[in-house]
């Protein structure tokens, strides 16, 4: 499995191309309920602009992600919220289901006019909820990242079945856990029992389906606690609870290994922090994760816009780009690439929106000139073309540019073609 280190990212993940406005949390009205909403960035928010949505665990309010929250508002739009029956939120009128809840995710969005792309992040059982979502809706999701994420290896038969094979009582084990995770429902909320209910009988059933989904393909990042905290449940099972958790995460970890060859678009991040405490323990490793899918693969971000915007659209697109991107991941020669590979598909204006925009940024390079001036070329603006061979030729010149006789042909090319139309 790739296993991203985040604290050795490079210096480029230490951009914060500005800060964001200070949090706001407010109750919406959304279908006749209210639901509690803090976000941070939306009016600073540029246009295609990813915002970040954060899914809390099971039974968990929106304060679990207040340490990640104010790290990731620094360099990203961003939206935490509490589920119907849960924190500040109303009470739900049914009886929660992973459906209901991406449902209720949906019409927040659309009561606060937040439109897409999302990079959606989740923590725990909040993982199935950001995963079902994507399902739905495919083309919005921009990155994906599980904070111990729940696997199809915790279904109570696939549990057992591993826990047995390493010389345990699976069966009375998984029992035991159950009754456990019961009795920590004593005292709580209407809304918090009805959410863990749904949760431990999606166990029992053996519902979790992480491997069947069909998710999104999009830059999506696993962090894992590798250790464990049995403080909780010491003295609830009959074998040692640090062995049961040591298994727990062996599991995991075999079935991610198993899972990311297949699935290119994932890394994983093995944290030393303690399964399921990671919010609290690592919130600057989760909120560094959220800053590495977002600055992931910038060429796709280009490309999907190119194909999905108008010229207009898609020039804003990329004057905006530049401001929450670091520019060492749009280096002249990558943008000037990418312009040339819009132009096969026909996206003569789009390239040239990148052209420009590559002038704009670096206009001691001979180069640029002259790549402009082949998207306008293309699009028959020849006259506004020529003047940029020009300049090509006689900023190549000297020292002499590996391309300088690429640039007089263009230049000669673009001074034959102005002539005859002159005729």
């Amino acid at each position: 499995m790739k296993k991203a280190l985040l604290f050795g990212i490079l210096s480029v993940f230490l951009f914060s191309p500005e800060l964001f406005a200070q949090s706001k949390t407010e109750l919406i009205t959304v279908d006749g309920n209210q639901m509690r909403a803090k976000t941070s960035g939306l009016a600073e928010r540029k246009a295609f602009q990813p915002i970040v949505i954060l899914e809390a665990g099971s039974g968990e309010s929106l304060e679990v992600w207040n340490s990640v929250f104010e790290q990731i508002a620094e360099f990203s739009p961003v939206l935490s919220y509490d589920r119907l029956g849960l924190g500040k939120s109303s009470d739900s009128r049914e009886k929660p289901s992973v459906v209901a809840r991406v449902q209720e995710l949906e019409a927040l969005l659309t009561e606060m006019k937040i439109q897409p792309p999302f990079i959606l992040a989740g923590n725990n059982w909040g993982n199935l909820l950001i995963r079902e979502f994507a399902e739905d809706h495919p083309t919005e999701v921009e990155g994906m990242i599980y904070v111990d994420p729940v696997l199809d290896t915790e279904n109570s038969e696939q549990l057992s079945a591993y826990l047995s094979e390493k010389g345990l009582d699976g069966d009375q084990l998984i029992s035991e856990y159950m009754d456990y995770q019961k009795l920590r429902m004593t005292g709580r909320s209407t809304g918090n029992k009805e959410e863990a209910e749904l949760f431990l009988t999606m166990l029992k059933d053996n519902k979790l389906i992480w491997s069947s989904q069909a998710v999104p393909e999009v830059n999506s990042l696993v962090i894992l606690g590798s250790r464990f905290n049995t403080f909780p449940m010491m003295g609830s099972l009959s074998a040692n609870s640090g062995e049961f958790f040591n298994l727990l995460i062996e599991s995991k970890k075999k079935f991610l290994d198993e899972y990311t060859p297949i699935h290119p678009e994932y890394s994983v991040l093995l944290s030393s922090g303690s399964l399921n405490s990671l919010l609290l323990q690592e919130p600057t490793q989760i909120a560094q994760s959220v800053r590495q899918v977002i600055y992931a693969d910038p060429n796709k971000k280009i490309a999907n816009a190119a194909h999905k915007l108008g010229p207009e659209e898609f020039d804003t697109f990329i004057t905006d780009l530049y401001s929450y991107l670091p520019g060492s991941l749009l280096t002249e020669e990558n943008i000037n690439m990418m312009g040339y590979s819009l132009m096969r598909f026909d996206k003569y204006k789009q390239a040239v929106s990148l052209f420009r925009k590559n002038l704009e940024n670096h206009p001691n390079s001979a180069n640029v000139y002259d790549s402009l001036g082949e998207g306008l070329m293309a699009l028959g603006r020849v006259a506004e073309a020529v003047p940029l061979f020009q300049k090509a030729v006689e900023m190549g010149a000297e020292p002499q540019h590996r391309d300088y006789e690429l640039f007089k042909k263009n230049l000669i090319k673009g001074e034959e073609m102005l002539a005859g139309m002159d005729k």
